[in-house]
């Protein structure tokens, strides 16, 4: 006779390996997803700036600040952000 612990490890650990599998199908899409994303609001932002200077106007007062870079690692961070998303270090002083 078949021993069912033998089985049933068997089967646990096959369907495990499976969900591992496809989780990290997922979670590799939405990485995907995230960079693309972040890459069209670049271009965007990058458009917008290229046209505001070039028609010499100021942005428009509800724009957002251009992308700060950390001075500490050189890490590109969100508008707004006040610490570096890689290194913590602060991205503008206070005093």
């Amino acid at each position: 006779m078949t021993d069912f612990g033998t089985v049933y490890l068997a089967v646990t650990g096959a369907l495990l390996f499976v969900a591992l599998a496809l989780g990290f199908r997922v979670l590799l899409g939405v990485a995907r997803e995230g960079l693309e994303l972040r890459r069209r609001r670049r271009a965007g932002a990058a458009e917008r700036h290229a046209k505001d200077e070039a028609s010499g106007s100021e942005p428009p007062a509800g724009s957002d600040p251009p992308i700060a870079t950390c001075p500490g690692c050189g890490a590109d961070n969100e508008p707004g952000f006040s610490y570096c998303r890689r290194c913590a270090a602060p991205l503008r002083s206070d005093t």
